[in-house]
């Protein structure tokens, strides 16, 4: 298989009851992830629109870009939309940049991504880097591994995090603890932090219901728990601590699916006063920011 083909090919991992598919140059997004033949990431719909898969990894920043531009030590830097669904920058550029394959087992697969801020490409980010995605499964679920290591001669802010789409099913229950949460504004930027309103407080497990989220929760700790007891099957997925906030966007139920993002920083964190103070890294020359999350999965009893 050459190298033009081994980007193309969606890539299927297996082990026991596990299935996990990945597309590398659909951004290198996770296409399925099915446990005992029930697809728990919402399945890639084969278009071209990587919003449309299951999960694809935020980088070098998460969400939103106030105005477009942020400041770095004293330079200000302006970035153009990648996302014709959405006006400011969104979610970085690996999103939408091929991956190349590094390593493929039969459970393992090791992803690329290198951004060199030449030509044009220093409008979507101005600084060089090159991204690293491991994933590999076990006999208890997916442990995914990022690394980003900035290859510029200058410093640069860095952010990293995952964006899965989780399906509905039927009854879904959801479970999480933060210590506070972010109110958006109109343009759903963060405009105020607040203590967490008990109509979005997961810390106890309930159904999911329609909070109609699309917020960033500030200081969670623990891990995050979803059960579809329709299905038998209880997700558990733990960040490292390093992924201490949370965007967790509920769209209608009748969409079929939500999303519950571990992140390192808040919402246009690059936009605010102090990046550092909400979450982003800065990385000197040669320095890298590497971050974990594990997702186990099990069988639970069946709802009647």
């Amino acid at each position: 298989m050459n190298e033009a083909q081994r980007v193309m090919t969606e890539i299927e991992l297996m082990k026991g009851a596990l299935r996990l598919a990945v597309r590398p140059s659909l951004g290198g997004a996770i296409t399925r992830l099915s446990f005992d033949g029930i697809d728990l990431l919402r399945p890639w719909d084969g278009s071209d629109s990587v919003r449309r898969a299951g999960c694809f990894v935020l980088a070098p920043f998460s969400n939103r870009v106030a105005d477009g531009a942020f400041e770095h030590e004293g330079c200000r830097y302006s970035l153009r939309s990648l996302s014709p669904e959405h006006s400011l920058p969104i979610h970085g550029v690996a999103w939408k940049r091929a991956w190349q394959v590094l390593e493929q087992g039969s459970d393992s697969l090791v992803l690329s991504y290198s951004h060199r801020a030449v030509g044009e490409a220093a409008q979507d980010w101005p600084f060089d880097f090159d991204l690293e995605h491991r994933l590999q499964l076990t006999d208890e679920g997916v442990i995914l591994r990022l690394s980003l290591r900035n290859v510029d001669r200058r410093s640069m802010p860095a952010g990293l995090g995952w964006h899965p789409y989780f399906l509905r099913h039927d009854a879904c229950e959801l479970s999480f603890s933060a210590r506070a949460v972010w109110e958006n504004d109109a343009r759903n930027l963060p405009a105020r932090r607040t203590p967490v309103p008990a109509s979005w407080d997961f810390a106890t497990p309930r159904s999911l219901g329609e909070p109609a989220l699309d917020n960033c929760f500030v200081g969670r700790e623990g891990p995050v728990s979803i059960r579809w007891p329709g299905q038998g099957v209880a997700l558990r997925m733990e960040p490292e601590a390093a992924l201490d906030h949370l965007v967790v966007f509920t769209p209608p139920a009748d969409m079929g699916f939500f999303a519950v993002e571990p992140v390192t920083h808040a919402n246009n964190a690059l936009g605010m006063d102090n990046p550092d103070a909400h979450g982003m890294r800065t990385l000197g020359a040669g320095e890298a920011l590497q971050v974990g999350c594990r997702i186990n999965l099990a069988r639970i009893p069946k709802a009647p």
